[in-house]
């Protein structure tokens, strides 16, 4: 442009720092950044916050932070899209604590967190194993009255099932049926996993009673619940002895379409047979002879 006599102001420095940073051309991006001031043009916030979102993108992130000392000490004030781009670079590369500390100087200088800010601290918290911390989060965003998502709960609740916490995992999965956030069509495979999980995890801890309760929430909102799932219930409810429970699944699992397998079969037969329910026996293994027979036939 200098060649052909035109002078390139802010705008049309900022326009083309904007478009090397997303075509991940960050080094040339800097480098222009330091032709424009050489020109007398000030960069404003948003070039700065093109290069550091850049930076951060390409995980370069003492570069990123460079330029945050760099922007401060011309004056120029960082603004929220700066810090959550920041946050967001640390938080994806295990550094969690430092972009709370970045958060903490966020609020302190009246900066408002948004959605984005929360959920990249809550992602990166889960990532390191730190519940406390994103839970933490997670009451902030709430206090805030910002509406966390299915994929914000479901990272949470996973991370429970992970170290055995599956009341806890139970009550965020109720919390998050309550405030109203049901499945759609892509988040449907999500819920189906997230609830079949801790299902199954309260089975192996022992608390059917709960697990139940999330089985039949299930069913009336229309989710799928897996074979796995009605399996551990099944098996769970005929340790204790309440087939009527037990049995009801099973009816349940078939009315669906779902084959038990041979174990939970075996699992049924045993629970009639120790409470002499001989009768009881004998029709499912009828139906489970009739079932083999189906499978077995000849087209």
């Amino acid at each position: 442009m200098p060649k052909r006599g035109y002078t390139p102001d802010s705008y049309t420095y900022g326009t083309l720092i904007n478009g090397l940073c997303r075509a991940g051309r960050t080094l040339e991006a800097k480098e222009l950044l330091i032709d424009m001031e050489a020109n007398g043009c000030s960069p404003s916030v948003i070039t700065y916050s093109c290069l550091i979102h850049g930076f951060c993108q390409s995980n370069k992130l003492e570069d990123a932070m460079e330029l945050l000392k760099d922007m401060k000490s011309k004056g120029i004030e960082p603004n929220v899209y700066t810090y959550s781009c920041l946050i967001d670079g640390l938080c994806k590369n295990g550094h969690s604590l430092q972009a709370m500390e970045l958060l903490e100087r966020m609020i302190r200088k009246r900066l408002v967190p948004n959605s984005i800010t929360y959920s990249s601290l809550i992602y990166g918290f889960c990532k390191e194993g730190r519940l406390h911390e994103a839970i933490q989060i997670l009451d902030r965003m709430k206090l805030q009255d910002l509406k966390p998502d299915a994929g914000l709960y479901s990272k949470i609740i996973n991370g429970l099932c992970e170290i055995s916490k599956f009341q806890e995992a139970a009550n965020f999965l109720d919390e998050m049926v309550l405030s109203g956030i049901t499945p759609n069509r892509v988040t449907w495979g999500l819920h189906v996993r997230i609830h079949n999980r801790v299902i199954q995890g309260l089975c192996s801890e022992g608390h059917p009673n709960q697990a139940f309760q999330l089985y039949l929430g299930l069913r009336t909102r229309g989710i799928s619940v897996e074979t796995n799932t009605c399996g551990s219930l099944i098996h769970c409810f005929c340790k204790r002895g309440d087939l009527h429970k037990a049995g009801r699944i099973m009816d349940e699992m078939v009315i669906d379409g779902c084959i038990p397998d041979v174990e939970t079969w075996n699992v049924m037969l045993d629970g009639f047979w120790d409470r002499k329910k001989v009768r009881e026996a004998a029709g499912l293994m009828l139906a489970k002879l009739m079932d083999e027979f189906q499978n077995t036939a000849p087209i």
